[in-house]
């Protein structure tokens, strides 16, 4: 009998223990919430610093007097800014009422030593050439979204007598003087934003994809439509009201066109014109265009990829400009995308569009 009591007395106290154990457990637990690890990592992503707010580091001043000229870039990656600078001078930038900024990121010690670029460096180029933007985030794929809107912000709010925005990616070769002459000609519509029109865009699903978007990030099906930003243009009270909005509903999707020139724009009813027309999605007809310069015939085209050539940004800005004196406008049977033969190649203007089919393997 003693035995027997002395067995329940034992079974009693243990589950006094356990039940001590549970409740100092979840003291502990509502004092230190479990963060996932996951989740921890896209909050730093974005922000740059674990549930920080971003600052700007750098913030030129803006002198525009027709067009702000953003583009977006990496900061481990100044070839293509050099190109850009080159390519377009400050000074002759000036002289056409342009001002153009660089938008950038932070680079973490790693990409330090991937890109031997080093933030004193950044400071010094800032020096040096004065269009330096740069947000305190880190200059990722995931933080695209913050350094456009960081873009855009800025050249709303400083300045403030120019006529239009124009958003472009440092790799993209643009045709400035064509830029200005269908600005100067009103082809581009008041309150719109204006490029190359993305429809039917799908979300890829695949999560080997690095452009991979969960349902968590974006629920629906399909994209509302959107313009690409590889280069488009808006008025400053159009950027203002879209910068508002996404401060106000403080939403955040990290593809940034798809954000901003579709998410945004459509829950504020902005229309979009296409202006598909005057791209084209193969650097080599870049590269035939400038050929036509021998014959005197100017390109339809005034935006394209560089195609992993920065120099490229140079050479045809050197053809743009001879022949916006000297060239003729093409006939319909002798356009570039008619007369150019090439491997042709489709790049996608929408980075996210890649599908990677996935295969078992038995």
């Amino acid at each position: 009998m003693l035995l027997k009591y002395g067995f329940l007395l034992l079974l009693a106290c243990i589950g006094c223990v356990l039940l001590f154990i549970t409740f100092v457990e979840k003291g502990l637990g509502s004092q230190n919430p479990k963060i996932n690890l996951l989740q921890l990592q896209t909050i730093y992503e974005v922000t740059g610093r674990s549930l920080g707010v971003s600052r700007i580091i750098i913030k030129p001043p803006c002198n525009a007097t027709f067009l702000i000229w953003i583009v977006t870039s990496y900061a481990g990656e100044p070839s293509a800014r050099s190109a850009l600078r080159r390519a377009y001078t400050n000074e002759e930038l000036q002289a056409l009422g342009i001002r153009r900024v660089f938008l950038l990121g932070t680079l973490n010690d790693d990409a330090e030593k991937k890109t031997h670029v080093l933030q004193n460096a950044l400071l010094d180029e800032s020096r040096r050439f004065n269009d330096i933007l740069q947000g305190d985030f880190l200059d990722t794929y995931r933080n695209l979204t913050r350094k456009h809107l960081m873009g855009l912000q800025w050249a709303a709010n400083n300045c403030k007598d120019v006529k239009y925005i124009m958003k472009m990616d440092d790799d993209i070769v643009v045709n400035i003087y064509g830029i200005l002459e269908k600005l100067c000609s009103g082809t581009i519509q008041e309150n719109s934003l204006t490029g190359y029109v993305m429809k039917n865009m799908i979300p890829v699903r695949e999560p080997a994809s690095k452009w991979y978007v969960s349902k968590a990030e974006y629920a629906g099906s399909i994209y509302p439509d959107f313009v690409s930003g590889w280069l488009y243009l808006v008025h400053p009270q159009v950027a203002s009201r879209l910068m508002d909005h996404a401060e106000s509903s403080r939403k955040y999707f990290w593809i940034d066109d798809v954000f901003v020139t579709g998410i945004l724009r459509q829950a504020l009813n902005i229309k979009i014109q296409n202006i598909s027309e005057l791209y084209t999605t193969d650097y080599r007809y870049l590269e035939c265009c400038i050929k036509g310069r021998a014959n005197l015939l100017k390109c339809e085209f005034l935006v394209g990829p560089n195609g992993g050539d920065a120099e490229l940004q140079v050479r045809f800005k050197e053809f743009a400009k001879f022949c916006h004196a000297n060239c003729t406008i093409r006939k319909e049977n002798n356009l570039v995308g008619n007369t150019c033969v090439v491997a042709y190649r489709e790049p996608s203007l929408y980075k996210g569009a890649a599908q990677i089919s996935p295969v078992r393997i038995l």
